[in-house]
């Protein structure tokens, strides 16, 4: 990069940035049944993420019921 003509370096730039949005604008679309595929893989990772969610809320729920019974057992 050169010091004598710095207004040049904005224009590279600005230039640049245009050709890669053009380039991202032109780019190819996703078919139809890929987003279908992407939108059912989503679907089931968020039930499975649920799933496990849950699976583990009953399982500290458990813990828990068992902590507080062996507290409280000996005073019953």
């Amino acid at each position: 990069m050169s010091t004598a003509f710095t207004i040049t370096y904005p224009r590279r730039v600005a230039l640049n940035t245009g050709l890669k949005l053009i380039q991202w604008a032109r780019r190819p679309t996703a078919a139809p049944k890929d987003r279908k595929q992407a939108t059912h893989r989503d679907r089931r990772q968020a039930q499975l993420h649920r799933l496990a969610r849950d699976e583990q809320v009953k399982e500290q729920r458990e813990r828990e019921v068992a902590k507080y019974l062996y507290y409280v057992r000996p005073m019953i």
